[in-house]
């Protein structure tokens, strides 16, 4: 028999040897019942890990405001650092440009075209197997495996991963009604509170106020719960007058979109900052501190991590440790 006759037969054998272990891991999957889809995606993602030996496995959704990274498990428990993980640099666009079909790289490096794409360059992604996640005819997200070192994927392997992704779609697809559904219920409850309530803006400021404050936190808190995102919060205290007016509404003009400020009242007012570390609010400290001036200035997390932040509907405890800034010790602002 000749070589190609051997390497042939032996990957033969390695593909039913290996399939009757990716049945078992299936039926491992979806015998238990999972009341929490999140569950699901995270046993699913970990047994793909596991049984194919890569570095992580990820799903991807697609938005209109493009690709965002839902859930991921990797080889070795660590977290995935959403600042590196960038989709678009990936090779998710081949994913949909590849769709319906399964995306196979089995080793980047070998391949002209693949090992100058960013994914094999900034990443190093050598080996990919991506799934487009359906909706009826429309790709809602993808499922990737991806290892920094070339493997051999067989059929069974690719198959495997295929109806994993099934799965995981149909889940997602179910989460993401729910999800839909929960945010119209808050919009309407919210739409609700402004009509039948003038106290949602400060009259002084005209910014919003504690109350809205308090509607805002029920809409924002159910989704940056379920994606485990933090939120970084800056108050400061400041007397209020035409110039401290008018930065105020700088301030508030110059926030992305989904930041908030909030007008506490007694001269407080409050800047939350949703998917903001610390560090990454540190800016917005030194804009306060160049608008007013050395006024007592608070920061805090909100970290849905964290058990007690996750369980604080009110983020009471995190207002808390904002607050806590705004009474430094004598001559700390000097």
């Amino acid at each position: 028999m000749n070589k190609s006759r051997k390497s042939a037969s032996a990957a033969k054998a390695g593909a039913k040897s290996r399939r009757p272990m990716h049945l078992d891991a299936l039926r491992e999957l979806v015998e238990p019942g999972f009341p929490d889809a999140t569950e699901l995606f995270e046993k699913g993602l970990k047994l793909l890990v596991s049984q194919l030996m890569v570095d992580r496995a990820v799903i991807v959704r697609i938005t209109d405001l493009g690709y965002e990274t839902l859930w991921w498990a990797t080889l070795d428990g660590s977290d995935l650092d959403l600042s590196t993980f960038d989709p678009n640099k990936n090779f998710c666009p081949q994913v949909l440009e590849h769709s319906p079909r399964t995306l196979v790289i089995r080793d980047a490096k070998e391949d002209t075209d693949l090992k100058s794409h960013s994914a094999f360059q900034d990443m190093a992604v050598r080996s990919y197997i991506g799934v487009p996640l359906r909706k009826g005819d429309k790709v809602i997200g993808v499922l990737c495996v991806q290892s920094s070192t070339p493997q051999k994927y067989t059929r069974a392997d690719i198959v495997f991963v295929s109806m994993v992704a099934n799965l995981l779609g149909s889940a997602m697809e179910i989460e993401l009604l729910k999800q839909e559904l929960h945010m119209t219920r808050e919009a309407l409850d919210l739409t609700m509170s402004v009509v039948e309530d003038s106290a949602l803006e400060a009259q002084a400021t005209r910014l919003p106020s504690r109350r809205y404050l308090d509607i805002w936190l029920k809409a924002y808190l159910y989704m940056a719960r379920r994606r485990s995102e933090p939120m970084a919060l800056v108050s400061w205290k400041t007397p209020l007058n035409r110039d401290t007016r008018k930065a105020l509404r700088e301030i508030s003009d110059q926030a992305r979109g989904e930041d908030l400020l909030v007008d506490m009242g007694k001269e407080v007012f409050l800047l939350l900052l949703p998917r903001t570390s610390l560090d990454g609010a540190e800016f917005l400290v030194q804009r306060v501190r160049a608008k007013f001036g050395p006024v007592p200035v608070g920061t805090a997390l909100w970290d849905p991590a964290d058990p007690a932040d996750r369980d604080d509907f009110t983020i009471r405890e995190a207002l808390r440790r904002a607050m806590e800034g705004l009474n430094p010790a004598p001559g700390a602002l000097a």
